[in-house]
């Protein structure tokens, strides 16, 4: 059996090597036919940068590997303003979620208000009948419709006597909508 005898290499194979496993890495991350037009649209977009401007005016003698990872720096650039926008559209979405918060509180209350209300009209209206005379408990009626099915006893905000007013009509909810709320 023969060992196996690790190979000495120059400094400039390896060097070689290295460009050609580098080469290798970046064809596999990067489309073919996305590499030019990618590249070139970042140095132009970039050309007031002075490096850039100079590999733009050197563009037809770049190497294939120089423009991928030109075009890789592209997509780096454009992910970086992709994350920077989605930091802003969350910080924003927070406040709107924090601005929906305090305004279901105070629907929240309101409406506990408002059944509280509508419970004592109805204990209060019902302890009117009870302290009538005895005639005319004697005197039975049906009930009406309205106060007989489950349904129909929801509170009735049209009637006369509802303190309700009517819902303000709806704003958009927009960034600068809400700034103006401020």
């Amino acid at each position: 059996m023969t060992k196996y005898l690790p190979q000495v290499v120059s400094s400039g194979e390896d060097s070689a090597m290295e460009q050609i496993l580098l080469e290798t890495l970046i064809t596999t991350l990067v489309s073919k036919n996305e590499v030019a037009p990618t590249a070139r649209a970042f140095l132009e977009a970039n050309s007031g940068v002075e490096m850039c401007q100079r590999l733009l005016n050197t563009w037809n003698s770049l190497r294939s590997s120089t423009q991928k990872i030109l075009a890789l720096a592209a997509e780096v650039k454009t992910l970086q303003n992709d994350k920077e926008h989605l930091r802003i559209n969350l910080a924003r979405a927070e406040e709107e979620v924090n601005v929906l918060f305090e305004e279901n509180r105070i629907l929240d209350k309101e409406n506990k208000r408002l059944l509280r209300l509508h419970k004592e009209r109805c204990t209060l209206g019902s302890g009117e009948k009870h302290t009538s005379s005895t005639s005319a408990k004697g005197n039975k009626r049906k009930s009406s419709p309205k106060t007989s099915s489950p349904i129909e006893r929801k509170i009735d905000f049209c009637d006369v006597d509802s303190p309700r007013k009517p819902l303000s009509p709806l704003q958009h909810n927009s960034p600068e909508s809400r700034m103006h709320k401020k």
